[in-house]
């Protein structure tokens, strides 16, 4: 194409975009009413000038601190130093070649002996891992965005003392890489829920464990060496928290059975992914300790809207429709665009409202502060062909991979499509009931169209006697969607009965904060030495006492797991 007829093209379609915008803006004007976007928030209207209004209102500026930084953070490492954490970076080399950063979570050690004591055997302990995986079109900033630490699941789980990591799917803001593909490539973005499962999962999860082999192995050759700061391999920036990436792959290590066992909690299409993995290597079941699930997105109900379902219907049917609209690379590429462009205020309104048509959501569940933390940094990229396979999986109303028929590229499992014994069926579902063998808890609410608990629970325990006592499901009345993240009530409604869980499991010792209040609670936990209670109320929160506990614990032998081996197919 001649130089002026390219030019001629990108001004008519930055003509059309900007049009396009104006007709969206216009729409969104007569939906929400023009008033509602001149507010920027809640106003604070002074009464009486006493001490009380005075210490409210340094609270109330104290508050407004923390959410704009929270708000204007960059990434996730900004996220976290906000509440006195910190991630370490790790990248993750797929099979396939792609990239991913996974975030490893620490709290930040003001005590220089208690850094390097943090790297001893006796302090890693090897049967308190977490894995954190998050949903479709976001990533791992999705579980720390809590208005304060208390509604924040992995925060909480440092606290206790437990190694938490949050992973990322190919993608998205944090794993844009590969080794020979560019993003701006279409066949980088030529995956689907079967890739995620196949690939980036067991990836994952293999590389935490090989981390933890190799921490104990430089424990066992270090044992008289208790201030050796090189056992994770990590080169601290001078002037910042943030760590350098460590590269391991994946795809090289060869894994032992033993006790190391890796505690997995999904977030809708994050529980997913775990099924799918599992379904397809049924080894991971000895990797998993036990799986949380919140909104676990199996077989979604239909979409809410009149529009949307003909939508799905049609993408499902033809492959090209979807990419006809969207292209065949990432959907929602221009996010942050719209939050600029937008504001704040209007852009809360839009993802409101866009949640309500889409899947009949109110979001009355969820704070004001809550939504104005949360949404700039809810939504990442993720591919076209990715959203389609949720199509696909609406429409034929079963959890399957995904059907290339009309479709560009060539999934790595559609060679698996010929196993449908199913009469009329061109693609095999994931043969989930099969293989499960590993202890569940699955959080949903009864106002969540994404999930249709009645299926998944068929889906798990039907012709699978061994997960009959092992599934335990846990109905949150009146909850949505992302109600099990950042919902009003979600540490006494979920967060409370996940702890007990692990710690019951672990110690024996419960995890009771009922009647303390999150201001009190911090301050106990910032002096526990003026407030003795802490003890008699069973309240684990302090590194040191979990140290204690841990010194009890039999340590892992990985040298002598020589038998067993397995690896991952390739």
């Amino acid at each position: 194409m001649p130089v002026h007829e390219e030019i001629s093209l990108i001004s008519t379609l930055f003509n059309v975009s900007v049009l396009l915008s104006k007709i969206v803006f216009l729409y969104l004007s007569s939906l929400l009413g023009v008033d509602s976007f001149i507010t920027s928030g809640d106003v604070d209207v002074p009464t009486t000038n006493t001490s009380s209004n005075q210490c409210d209102n340094n609270n109330n500026n104290n508050n407004n601190h923390v959410k704009t930084r929270l708000v204007n953070a960059k990434d996730i490492n900004e996220i976290v130093e906000v509440h006195g954490y910190k991630v370490r970076e790790h990248v993750v080399t797929t099979r396939d070649g792609y990239l991913l950063v996974i975030h490893k979570l620490e709290k930040i050690q003001t005590n220089p002996y208690h850094h390097c004591h943090r790297h001893t055997s006796s302090n890693v302990n090897l049967s308190k891992i977490v894995y954190f995986h998050h949903g479709l079109m976001t990533n791992s900033e999705l579980f720390v965005l809590g208005t304060n630490k208390y509604k924040t699941l992995p925060y909480l789980l440092v606290d206790l003392g437990y190694e938490v990591w949050l992973g990322n799917n190919r993608g998205n803001k944090y794993s844009r890489k590969h080794l020979k593909l560019s993003a701006s490539d279409p066949k980088f973005w030529d995956f689907s829920l079967d890739e995620f499962s196949y690939y980036d999962i067991p990836d994952c999860l293999t590389y935490i464990k090989n981390y933890y082999y190799q921490v104990s192995n430089n424990n066992n050759n270090n044992n008289n060496n208790n201030n050796n700061n090189n056992h994770y391999h990590h080169h601290h920036h001078p002037s910042t928290n943030a760590v350098s990436p460590t590269v391991l792959s994946s795809s090289t290590s060869t894994l032992t059975n033993s006790d190391l066992q890796i505690i997995y909690i999904g977030f809708s299409q994050g529980c997913s992914q775990f099924f799918a993995s599992l379904s397809l290597y049924p080894q991971l079941n000895s990797y998993i300790k036990i799986f949380i699930g919140l909104s676990p997105a199996i077989i979604p109900q239909n979409l809410n809207h009149p529009i949307f379902k003909l939508i799905v219907n049609q993408a499902a049917n033809d492959n090209s429709f979807l990419f006809s609209l969207f292209g065949r690379r990432a959907i929602m590429p221009s996010v942050s665009f719209w939050y600029t462009i937008f504001g704040p205020s209007l852009y809360e309104k839009v993802v409101d409202k866009s949640l309500q048509l889409l899947f009949g959501w109110t979001g009355s569940n969820i704070s004001q502060s809550q939504k104005e933390i949360g949404y700039p940094h809810m939504f990442s990229n993720s591919s076209v062909k990715s959203l389609l396979h949720w199509f696909q999986i609406i429409k034929a109303g079963r959890f399957q991979m995904f059907d290339e028929t009309c479709c560009y590229g060539i999934t790595k499992l559609s060679c698996l499509s010929h196993k449908s014994k199913q009469k009329g069926n061109r693609v095999a579902p994931f043969p989930i009931a099969d293989h499960l063998d590993v202890p569940m808890m699955l959080f949903y609410g009864d106002n969540d169209i994404l999930v249709d608990i009645n299926k998944t629970k068929n889906l798990i325990v039907d012709n699978n006697h061994k997960m009959q006592n092992k599934l335990e499901l846990i109905l949150c009345p009146g909850y949505e969607h992302m109600d099990t993240l950042w919902g009003e009530n979600v540490y006494q409604d979920v967060f409370k009965l996940v702890l007990e869980r692990l710690e019951k499991s672990e110690f024996s010792l419960g995890y009771n904060i009922n009647g303390i209040n999150n201001q009190d609670l911090e301050l106990m936990i910032e002096d526990k030495h003026n407030h003795p209670q802490l003890n008699s109320k069973n309240l684990r929160l302090h590194e040191d006492a979990l140290e204690l506990n841990d010194a009890d614990d039999d340590s892992l032998d990985i040298n002598n797991n020589n038998n067993n081996e397995m690896k991952f197919r390739s």
